[in-house]
């Protein structure tokens, strides 16, 4: 008897530029591959699951950036799911795969260090709990150094609208008014 294929859906927001999700997509691909697995893109998985009726199951997993309502269908439809956004709704409630973010923030610090920069700044979006991690722990360090990072919090999405876009702007303007040149 055949081995069923393992039908493996993807949910991670592949229409923003990200080198996270590329990377969480190719790493995906290349398993998939290895053990014979289909895996489809899905970024609207929560609607095809919650379109499943009865004993059927559309996908045997998801791998997804979790939204609360994707958690809701896949409990419901008995779908395993492994969560890979870190700032999801429904961080802590799943199984979950993430990056060493303050790994992340202190490889970028010694970087930078090592070469001799001393003078630091860091751009992050107000609401990723990855980001707030990566920059806590390279203005950790740099202050453990002896330097300053000056931070700026912008919005998730600062080109969803023009007033995100004029929000973002005049934030960074702020910070760089602030910059003492070398």
């Amino acid at each position: 008897m055949a081995k069923k294929l393992r039908r493996i859906a993807l949910v991670l927001n592949l229409q923003w530029p990200y080198k996270r999700h590329a990377g969480i997509f190719a790493g995906t691909q290349q398993y998939a591959e290895e053990h014979g697995w289909r895996s489809i893109v899905d970024e609207f998985a929560h609607d095809t699951l919650s379109a499943a009726r009865g004993a059927t199951r559309p996908y045997d997993g998801l791998i997804a950036r979790a939204s609360l309502a994707l958690v809701r269908q896949a409990k419901r439809c008995g779908v395993p799911l492994v969560n890979v956004w870190a700032s999801s709704p429904a961080h802590g409630r799943l199984a979950a795969v993430y990056p060493d973010f303050r790994l992340v923030g202190e490889m970028c610090a010694e970087h930078l260090l090592a070469r001799g920069f001393r003078n630091f700044g860091a751009i992050a979006p107000s609401k990723s709990q990855a980001q707030e991690t990566v920059v806590g722990e390279f203005d950790r360090l740099v202050r453990e150094a002896g330097f300053v990072c000056d931070k700026v919090k912008i919005p998730q999405n600062p080109w969803r609208d023009v007033a995100n876009w004029r929000q973002t702007e005049r934030a960074i303007e702020r910070c760089l008014d602030a910059w003492q040149p070398p």
